[in-house]
């Protein structure tokens, strides 16, 4: 390392030669001094190299030196912004610290008072960038999801730094509603891969048109492909590809995408050119994809399944049931606009009973339709308007159970309440239901027929 690289670089624009000059052999024994003449010269020089601080002259060749603090004022943290003129102006000083200049001196300067200033200065913006950088490492490393990290959730939050920068793929199992797609996000995040993040529910996608969509067509595959298309797996390259509710695949394209695992290699629709790609798969699932009847390959199932975490329903991390709750009221306050401080303690009894058969997902709406509603600072049994069975105390983990029911019966009636809560959350919005319930709008629509809803 050079013995000048540590050293804050220090850019002077000022058209006065001899006076930059003077500046430089001032200051240079401490920054690292670069001088620019006009303010063209100034904004190109960012390109290479933000400064972290400008001695700025107002009075440039081509123009007010006050219009080049926009450009810095675009770097985070802004550069240390001194200004300096000879011709002083109230009007021009308000202007130049209102666009975030740190002082307005006149020349000619008191250079000791100008080292005093800029050590204070720079020490102010070294400290700020170190709390940035601390604090965006600190999000990126914190669960993006509410926990007390205790139970069956610790070794999940323990785990996944872990796990996170190895290529290895992952599957995530859990009911609907357990936070699986925030899980994914949050692993993609501690990779530090470049590429972004892609998730598909394979759910949600038409079998007939499954294939297309992940892997693209050409021109004229088939009826309708009048242009060439992109497939959602190019667009995961040297990023992750996470496929929710796997288990939907469709058999053709479990083949395809096994080639592409055990290969790196795979065919756009129509195409007989051979593509190469590179990505981390984070699968998920609700089912057991090892069932017979369920259909999915095994060869896949052993491919995807290299690390596996098992997000536990919200009944097995009661602990997390208040956290939970406290942190989705300060969410509804901010979106409605109120200032709800909390929930009875009937009502915390009662949600700490219930077997919430929706899971995180349902708690959250739960919340976000009772403050909504409410015109007191507290939540309490009227405001849980879904609330009935809750109250009621069905379904709860311990609800007595008809026994004398078939099962399919049985799981038609849950199924159908869970819908109907969904609809009615969603003020009867199919796509915003279906979206709630893990869904595609189709399937949804399927069960209200069926249902008679």
């Amino acid at each position: 390392m050079s013995a000048h690289e540590h050293k804050p670089y220090l850019l002077i624009v000022d058209d006065e030669p001899h006076f930059s000059e003077s500046l430089q052999l001032a200051l240079e024994d401490t920054y690292l001094v670069s001088k620019i003449h006009s303010l063209g010269s100034a904004r190109e020089s960012l390109k290479e190299k933000v400064p972290d601080a400008v001695l700025l002259d107002l009075r440039l060749p081509d123009g007010n030196g006050i219009d080049f603090l926009g450009a810095l004022k675009e770097s985070s943290p802004m550069p240390v912004v001194i200004v300096m003129t000879a011709h002083a102006t109230i009007d021009n000083a308000v202007t130049a610290l209102k666009e975030g200049a740190v002082d307005y001196l006149t020349k000619p300067l008191d250079i000791e008072k100008l080292k005093r200033e800029l050590n204070v200065y720079l020490e102010n913006r070294f400290l700020q960038k170190k709390i940035t950088t601390l604090d965006r490492e600190i999000k990126r490393i914190s669960p993006p999801f509410v926990t007390s990290g205790t139970g069956k959730m610790k070794e999940l939050v323990d785990k996944a730094p872990m796990i996170a920068p190895l290529n290895i793929p992952v599957l995530i199992k859990g009911e609907t509603g357990t936070g699986k797609e925030r899980l994914a996000g949050w692993i993609h995040t501690l990779s530090g891969m470049a590429g972004e993040l892609v998730a598909i529910n394979c759910s949600a996608l038409p079998k007939d048109i499954f294939e297309s969509e992940l892997f693209g067509h050409t021109k004229g595959a088939f009826s309708g492909a009048i242009s060439h298309k992109e497939g959602l797996i190019e667009r995961a390259e040297g990023g992750t590809l996470f496929l929710d509710e796997i288990g939907e695949l469709p058999d053709g394209v479990q083949a395809k995408l096994l080639r592409v695992l055990e290969d790196g290699v795979y065919y756009k629709v129509g195409d007989s050119k051979e593509r190469r790609i590179s990505f981390r798969l984070i699968s998920a699932t609700g089912k057991d994809l090892t069932d017979p009847a369920g259909n999915f390959r095994s060869d896949l199932f052993y491919r995807i399944n290299g690390i596996t975490f098992e997000l536990p329903p919200l009944r097995e991390r009661r602990e997390d049931i208040p956290l939970l709750i406290s942190a989705f009221i300060k969410e509804a306050n901010s979106a409605y606009n109120k200032n709800v401080a909390g929930v009875s303690a009937k009502v915390m009894e009662s949600l700490m009973r219930y077997a919430w058969p929706g899971n995180i997902r349902e708690l959250k709406w739960l919340t976000h339709r009772a403050v909504a509603v409410t015109s007191k600072n507290q939540l309490d049994t009227d405001e849980i308007s879904v609330s009935s069975e809750i109250f009621r105390g069905t379904p709860s983990a311990d609800a007595d159970v008809d026994y004398s029911a078939s099962f399919q019966d049985a799981m038609d009636r849950l199924e159908k309440k869970y819908i109907e809560n969904a609809l009615a959350a969603a003020h009867n919005n199919k796509t915003e239901a279906a979206r709630t319930l893990g869904i595609s709008v189709r399937v949804l629509h399927y069960k209200i027929k069926k249902y008679r809803l």
